[in-house]
């Protein structure tokens, strides 16, 4: 397998590995930069826990279920995030990546890195891994997810009023996803 899985201008797309332990440990286990994904279970409280967290992220790309890769400056190789997408469906007509999630370490944010990667990330889903849709989520509140959202081509498609528990109370969620043909369309 391959290291790098694609390239942006200042982005390397990744595999995990091992040596990544530290930051990641450092940007998961970071509640309040990582606080829309406590109720996923990708955060982490411990070192062991990142270690078994990374563990299954390096294991997760040899299933075939889906992708995660480590987002790294192209300068240095330093992990700043990570971006991924689960396999939802296999459909005659290809696949459909339900949902695709990713985090940023705060000191990132605000530089347009996120923007970047999601759509490096949407080409290798439409153009190289035969996906036909991808979909993705977030709280109401998240408002930069939703720009990030936006600034990529992904267009709202549910409302949903207090979807999930999160922070003490029912919350609202909000669903988005792109089609192929709308890609390539903006391309």
């Amino acid at each position: 397998m391959s290291k790098i899985a694609f390239e942006s201008d200042r982005l390397i797309m990744r595999y995990y590995e091992e040596s990544d332990i530290a930051e990641y440990h450092r940007i998961l286990s970071d509640k309040e930069n990582m606080y829309y994904f406590i109720p996923f279970g990708i955060t982490t409280d411990s070192l062991e826990e990142s270690r078994e967290s990374l563990k299954h992220a390096i294991e997760y790309n040899a299933t075939g279920e889906g992708h995660r890769f480590c987002i790294t400056l192209k300068q240095n190789d330093k992990m700043i995030g990570g971006i991924g997408y689960h396999i939802a469906d296999q459909t005659p007509v290809g696949k459909i990546a339900d949902p695709m999630g990713w985090f940023l370490a705060p000191e990132c944010q605000n530089m347009g890195y996120m923007t970047e990667a999601v759509k490096k990330k949407l080409e290798c889903a439409f153009l190289h891994d035969n996906c036909i849709r991808v979909v993705t989520a977030c709280f109401k509140d998240n408002i930069a997810t939703q720009n990030v959202m936006a600034k990529t081509g992904f267009r709202k498609e549910a409302d949903k009023l207090q979807a999930m528990w999160h922070g003490g109370k029912m919350r609202d969620r909000l669903e988005y996803a792109i089609n192929r043909n709308e890609f390539i369309h903006d391309l």
